[in-house]
């Protein structure tokens, strides 16, 4: 992933392309936003701040908070993972 040309990575555990539930990475050259397209879920650190950031440095972007980009890339595949093994968004703040 470089936040420019290839910014997104979207994880389906599903056979269904349009499934509700696909998982997405946006980012890349350190700063990721993890979350469910559907607005149910988002990585959050409650310790950042509210400031907009933007992701996703070519065509419309992506625009998120502060405290929703990750700068540690093993904690973004700790918790692609845990979403990976079990298809799910519940649990996935409780991932270090």
């Amino acid at each position: 992933m470089d936040n420019y040309c290839f910014p997104i990575v979207q994880l389906n555990c599903t056979e269904h392309e349009d499934d509700e539930g696909i998982f997405n990475v946006i980012g890349g050259d350190g700063r990721w936003a993890l979350f469910h397209m559907m607005g149910e879920w988002q990585y959050e650190d409650p310790s950042g701040g509210d400031g907009e950031v933007r992701l996703w440095d070519s065509d419309q972007g992506y625009f998120c908070k502060e405290r929703n980009v990750l700068t540690d890339i093993e904690r973004v595949l700790r918790i692609t993972k845990a979403f990976y093994d079990t298809g799910s968004y519940d649990h996935l703040d409780e991932v270090q």
